[in-house]
């Protein structure tokens, strides 16, 4: 596919991690051709997706002749402003739209294929469906959203769909890999002995499974003391207990459920006892960051340190294709923002992370690779990992 290829162009060869001979070997998968190609494509695959949604919507016409947000939502429920108004700017950054102001435009037949990348994307890095699959259920379910008030959490995470997020939530998901694996390479620097460690939002289990495989075989595992898996949702707390124990052996588990959001204490937990908290694409979600970063220092031991492994926004104005299925989640959108570290709900920028770290009593801020530096090289490379100490 041409469009691809083209986008390919732009990455410039093996970046170097700074982290060591077994580190730099296995983030060699990260920029490797396959991560690549999927990467390229779904970003693709994603603009072409919501173009679709668009156009389902009944706004094409109104396009053709250029309209702006508030036309365009005119008569929908109120929370379609939300996505709306991302959906908008990535598509004129995907180049499927343009604007003039306020307006926005589109102009011709845009290609629409989603065939095509399913099946180059099948030759060059097969058994990675589910990462269109999921995209493609947004697409068919989502409209509801718009129309009749539903939330994105009714619609996009039932029964039907739920399946789908776990084959996404995977470690042979080379879309997905990046989020754990980066967290894994700064978790296991500097691991003390008799190391307690507790996992916020572990959802589906993955980063529990890839520590458990790196630490038996870069011979640390035995390191850990306690591995305290939490997660809000009682769905992803019961699988957990269920199965992990055998996808992640040796890792001593223990199993609690936690909510960010809330106090620790009334929730069981004390001050000062944890060594490490791992938090892959959670923190985020925090309704007031700053005091929910301040709770969890309080949790970790002097010098004890919080990993954060996060989807990262080049700038706060750029919308970036991983945000789409999270527009509708009122998680990810109804938090307290704040002009200098949050002006805007989900992802957030390196410096951002840094200011916030910083700002509820962290030291020794450290970024799993050199994110700013990687990300000149490679722009639409969006993840990355935080080290921070108490």
């Amino acid at each position: 596919m041409d469009l691809i290829k083209q986008r390919l162009l732009s990455f410039n060869g093996q970046p170097d991690f700074g982290l060591g001979a077994r580190a730099q070997a296995q983030a060699a998968v990260l920029f490797s051709r396959p991560f690549l190609v999927l990467h390229t494509a779904t970003e693709i695959y994603t603009a072409r997706v919501v173009m679709l949604l668009a156009l389902e919507m009944g706004w094409g016409p109104q396009l053709r002749q250029g309209a702006t947000l508030d036309e365009l939502i005119e008569g929908l429920v109120p929370q379609s402003r939300l996505p709306a108004e991302w959906m908008l700017p990535f598509l004129v950054d995907q180049g499927l739209l343009h604007h003039e102001g306020a307006r926005y435009f589109l102009d011709g037949e845009p290609d629409l294929d989603l065939k095509e990348i399913r099946a180059f994307v099948d030759a060059e890095v097969p058994g990675h469906g589910a990462n269109f699959e999921l995209l493609d259920a947004v697409l068919r379910r989502v409209k509801p959203f718009f129309t009749e008030g539903k939330t994105g959490e009714q619609l996009l995470f039932d029964l039907s769909v739920f399946p789908l997020w776990l084959a996404y939530f995977r470690n042979e998901n080379l879309g997905y890999l990046p989020n754990n694996l980066l967290a894994v390479l700064a978790l296991r620097e500097g691991l003390p002995t008799g190391a307690r460690i507790m996992e916020l939002g572990g959802g589906a289990g993955s980063f529990a499974q890839l520590l458990a495989q790196d630490g038996a075989e870069g011979g640390y595992l035995d390191r850990i003391a306690d591995y305290r898996f939490t997660d809000v949702a009682p769905a992803f707390l019961r699988k957990a207990q269920r199965d992990l124990r055998e996808k992640a052996p040796g890792l001593p588990l223990s199993f609690s459920a936690l909510d960010i959001n809330r106090p620790f204490g009334p929730q069981g937990f004390s001050e000062g006892w944890l060594d490490i908290i791992i938090a892959i694409n959670v923190v985020h979600v925090a309704v007031e960051l700053l005091d929910v970063l301040q709770r969890l220092r309080s949790l970790l031991k002097p010098g004890g340190r919080l990993i954060l492994g996060e989807c990262l926004k080049p700038d706060f104005q750029r919308p970036i294709f991983l945000e789409f299925y999270f527009k509708f989640m009122k998680s990810f959108t109804d938090v307290t923002l704040d002009p200098e570290l949050r002006p805007c709900s989900g992802f957030m920028t390196v410096a951002a992370w840094e200011k916030a770290l910083l700002a509820a009593g962290f030291r020794n801020v450290r970024r799993i690779p050199d994110i700013p530096g990687l990300l000149e090289d490679y722009p639409t490379f969006y993840v990355g990992a935080l080290s921070a100490e108490a």
